[in-house]
């Protein structure tokens, strides 16, 4: 497949699988922002297993008030709730492209159903390639930490630029066999290191096809960027003419009525349309 024709049929599923749209809105939620992976905090020697030393001052969590310690639990219970929802509509959609491929029609709750049997395994994939990157980072920025601490910039430049030439692509590498151990995990029904060691497999000869694929995905994230400006810009242009002649509250209410649906829908197929595009990439291969 032509890169041209995988931007069409990742735009065809992400127009007509509407039952997908909700699973498309979590994934794309994340892929039109950047994502913390999660902190961790460090107890750095506690007075009575309660206090923080080593500052001016001893802290312990009797010391914030009810609500604020309300709300970090509210707050650590929706970024909890974010990540299952994400990574259900990542199997969700996995799901429902290769049956839109076959012609079924995927209903929102099969879309849940396949989405919370894989979400697991997806999560594991993820965390596995996140460590596999900080790891990655970690051994190649070491040396140079240490060439430019002894040599100073010239030797931090000299190890900096193979460094440079030797990560780019084995963090393309890695990004590819994440993105299709994903699928294979889902579509196969495997665990998250045999989904891995497979994708290592499939990927062998075909990193000219990866990189369509990511391509394809640039091309179209940016192509329905400049579709979501043009839409939605001559609506705030007219919002702000309205704000002219008409009370601010009954213009931020029309705004929020027109604008929160479109920007739905356009989160929504931008996650569908990312998602179909892998999907769609690894399905033709194995078809072929």
């Amino acid at each position: 497949m032509t890169i041209g024709e995988m931007i069409g049929q990742g735009f065809h599923y992400a127009r007509t699988c509407r039952s997908l749209w909700l699973f498309g809105f979590f994934v794309g939620i994340a892929s039109s922002g950047g994502s913390n992976g999660g902190a961790g905090a460090s107890n750095g020697g506690a007075d009575d297993g309660a206090g923080l030393t080593g500052l001016p001052f001893a802290l312990s969590i009797t010391d914030f008030p009810p609500v604020v310690l309300a709300i970090v639990g509210v707050l650590v219970l929706m970024a909890l709730a974010a990540i299952l929802l994400h990574y259900i509509s990542e199997g969700a959609l996995i799901d429902g492209i290769v049956r839109a491929r076959q012609g079924e029609r995927t209903t929102m709750g099969e879309g849940f159903r396949a989405g919370w049997k894989h979400w697991g395994v997806l999560l594991r994939i993820a965390l596995l390639y996140f460590a596999a990157v900080i790891g990655s980072l970690v051994l190649l920025a070491a040396p140079c930490v240490i060439a430019l601490r002894a040599f100073g910039a010239i030797g931090g430049v000299a190890l900096g630029i193979p460094a440079l030439v030797i990560a780019v692509p084995w963090l393309i590498t890695l990004h590819l066999v994440q993105a299709f151990a994903a699928r294979i995990a889902v579509l196969e029904n495997r665990r998250a290191l045999d989904a891995i060691h497979k994708a290592r497999l499939f990927l062998h000869g075909r990193i000219r096809h990866g990189l369509k694929l990511i391509v394809a995905t640039l091309v179209g994230t940016i192509g329905l960027a400049l579709v979501s400006i043009a839409v939605i810009l001559p609506v705030v242009l007219l919002l702000v003419l309205l704000v002219r002649v008409m009370h601010i509250l009954p213009v931020v209410v029309l705004g929020c009525l027109v604008l929160l649906p479109i920007g739905f829908v356009l989160i929504a197929m931008l996650g569908t349309f990312r998602s179909s595009i892998w999907t769609i990439g690894y399905v033709t291969e194995v078809e072929a």
